[in-house]
């Protein structure tokens, strides 16, 4: 049976694809890569923006700390509305969901690329957040489409295509913005989700599980405007001092309204995150750990680039391709670990793939801390940034998806998804303003205010290594 014929039983306008056992090998194979494209295409989209932070700063004449908004906005829109997808993703189902998301990511990289300055670029970028819903949707169908036993590999499998789409962006997007301009990055985006989106029409099946959720936009309002709220008093502290009316005011709006949020998810019956499921152990620590590996790796990510593209002896005084280069080791080592951490944990419990993962993230944040002027430890601290990251990533969502049941699996996996996404939106900002906070006068960055981000970085993971032994030992339950 050739590929064109298998795909026709797996489309679900066609009972067909009943036909094939759900555990037989060629079915799960091409569902996996229909899905490795598109964790390849979001994860491109991304992280390919990162190097380009400096050029773009240069052509719309954006400073920094507000360019970073194209991180941080995109994170915001992802960490509030990721668990409203996987609510979405168990009732109506999870690849009608993914196509979706697929097609507003689309929306967002047309209109990012032809944006005229930086507020309506930033506009663009936000609406791509919902691309944060893509990676634990996708983990969710591997759950509802691979045999149990498989389900490790599964993840691992969309862990490494994270990293892959990671090593596309950051080996790529340097070239495009010297060669071209960074609006091209965007345009090779869109090329990507456009393919993905034609492949997982024609060859992912329905998915099989459902239920009924109801949908909490209240919870959804909070969390996301009290997160706003933080990372507008994070971003605009050196500017208006960190004990200025308007910085307390912003960090007030923060509190109250996630304090109101944590009281209605937990009196509404169908909260936007089931606050019940962290009181198990497992979950409670995965997800702990999970935003801390978030602030630590995005951290990593927005220091960087500013960082090597600065001139000597401050910097490597590298242009936007040599950024991107630098960054390539993460990506390198996210998408080698994401498969070994599929292969190590059913051996051995996803713990220890997850504590080590943790302890390499911040072993790689020490390196850049004390010798990030050294190419080849700067290099094998970035490594070790994205090694960690890989198998924390892959081995937190094995956890939860293992232990919580089938038809909570979508709302479980988005809400780890989430807090990394919310470590990881905290971090960009509050890298960016401890660099500020050491510049000159003129505004020049100093080798000092890195080295105190790329600190704060390492005590971040080390934590988070703390919260990833603290899970119950041994095989997974």
């Amino acid at each position: 049976m050739d590929l064109l014929e298998q795909a026709r039983r797996l489309n679900p306008r066609d009972p067909a694809p009943h036909e094939l056992d759900l555990e037989h090998p060629r079915r799960y194979r091409i569902t996996l890569g229909a899905l490795v494209l598109s964790v390849i295409s979001f994860a491109f989209l991304e992280t390919s923006v990162v190097p380009a932070f400096p050029s773009i700063e240069a052509t719309l004449h954006a400073p920094a700390r507000w360019t970073v908004w194209l991180l941080s906005a995109y994170l915001i829109v992802a960490a509030s509305a990721a668990p409203l997808f996987g609510k979405l993703g168990d009732r109506h189902g999870k690849r009608k969901l993914l196509l979706i998301l697929l097609g507003v990511y689309l929306a967002g990289s047309i209109g990012a690329a032809l944006a005229p300055n930086i507020w309506i670029l930033i506009f663009f970028r936000a609406p791509q957040g919902v691309g944060g819903g893509i990676f634990p949707l996708a983990v969710a169908i591997v759950r509802d489409e691979l045999p149990a036993e498989k389900l490790p590999y599964g993840v691992g499998a969309m862990t490494g295509a994270f990293g892959g789409g990671m090593l596309v962006g950051f080996g790529t997007s340097g070239i495009i913005v010297e060669q071209l301009s960074w609006r091209f990055i965007f345009v090779c985006g869109a090329t990507l989700i456009v393919g993905a989106i034609a492949l997982i029409a024609l060859l992912v099946p329905p998915s099989p599980q459902t239920t009924e959720r109801k949908l909490d936009l209240p919870g959804l309002g909070l969390l996301g405007g009290g997160l706003a709220c933080l990372l507008v008093a994070i971003t605009e502290a050196p500017v208006w001092t960190w004990s200025g009316r308007p910085t307390l005011s912003f960090f007030a709006g923060f509190a109250l309204l996630i304090g109101a949020w944590v009281v209605w998810e937990l009196r509404v019956d169908e909260p936007l995150l089931d606050l019940a499921v962290l009181a198990d152990r497992p979950v409670l620590f995965a997800n702990v750990a999970s935003m801390l590996a978030g602030y630590a790796l995005f951290s990593v990510f927005v220091l960087v680039p500013h960082l090597v593209e600065l001139p000597a002896p401050e910097g490597f005084g590298v242009g936007a391709a040599g950024a991107g280069l630098f960054l390539l080791p993460a990506a390198g080592g996210l998408a080698l670990a994401g498969p070994l951490s599929g292969i190590y944990a059913p051996r051995v419990g996803a713990k220890w793939p997850y504590s080590a993962g943790m302890a390499s993230l911040t072993a790689g944040a020490a390196l850049l801390a004390g010798f990030h002027g050294t190419h080849a430890v700067a290099a094998l601290g970035i490594f070790l940034m994205g090694l960690g990251f890989g198998g924390a990533v892959g081995s937190a969502a094995t956890l939860v998806a293992s232990t919580v049941s089938e038809d909570e699996t979508g709302v479980a996996t988005s809400l780890n998804s989430d807090l990394r996404l919310m470590g990881g939106g905290v971090g960009a900002q509050l890298a960016t303003v401890i660099v500020g906070t050491f510049a000159l006068a003129n505004g020049t960055p100093r080798e000092l205010g890195f080295t105190v981000a790329f600190l704060a970085a390492m005590g971040v993971a080390a934590l988070g290594t703390v919260a990833a032994l603290l899970v119950p030992g041994g095989r997974d339950q």
